[in-house]
C-alpha cells in the first residue's frame, strides 16, 4: 500500500512541475512580445519623424530661390524647373541634401514644353513609410498646390 501511494505522489509532482515550467515559458514569451511591441512602435515613430523632417526640408528647398530651388521672385521659374527635372535621381537628392526618395506634382506641370505628371522618383511599389507635404506656390501666374511625396 505504501509503495503504490508513493508512486501516485511522484506522478502528481511530475505533472505539477510540467505545469510550472509551461507557465514560466508562457510568461517569458509574453514579456518578449511586450518588449518587442514597445520597441517596434518607437522605431516606427523615429522613422516617420525623420521622413517628415526630410519631406519638409525637401519641399522648402525646392520651393526656394537658392541654387537648389525652382523659384525666382516667388514664382516658379520654368527654366529652373526644367533644369531640376532633367537631373538624374541621385543628383536631385544630393542637390537638396536628403537621402530618401521623393517626387512632386503640380497642376498643369510642364517639363521642357511637354506635359508631365511628376518630377522626381515615382513610387512604383507599395510602401509603409510615405509622407506628403503640401505647399502653395505660383506657377504660370496662378496659385497652385505643390505636393511632395517622400518615402524610404
Amino acid at each position: 500500500m505504501e509503495g503504490s501511494m508513493l508512486i501516485k505522489n511522484k506522478n502528481g509532482q511530475a505533472w505539477s512541475l510540467d505545469l510550472i515550467i509551461a507557465g514560466v515559458i508562457f510568461l517569458i514569451g509574453i514579456v518578449i512580445l511586450f518588449y518587442y511591441a514597445i520597441n517596434y512602435s518607437s522605431q516606427s515613430k523615429n522613422q516617420l519623424d525623420e521622413l517628415l523632417y526630410e519631406g519638409n526640408l525637401a519641399s522648402e528647398l525646392i520651393l526656394s530661390e537658392e541654387e537648389s530651388g525652382i523659384l525666382s521672385n516667388g514664382i516658379v521659374n520654368q527654366t529652373k524647373l526644367d533644369f531640376f527635372a532633367n537631373l538624374n535621381d541621385t543628383s536631385k537628392r544630393n542637390l537638396i541634401g536628403i537621402k530618401d526618395n521623393f517626387y512632386f506634382v503640380m497642376d498643369n506641370l510642364e517639363i521642357n514644353g511637354e506635359p508631365a505628371n511628376y518630377v522626381g522618383i515615382i513610387n512604383s511599389s507599395e510602401t509603409e513609410n510615405l509622407i506628403q507635404t503640401t505647399r502653395l506656390t505660383i506657377y504660370k501666374n496662378k496659385p497652385i498646390k505643390f505636393e511632395l511625396f517622400a518615402w524610404s
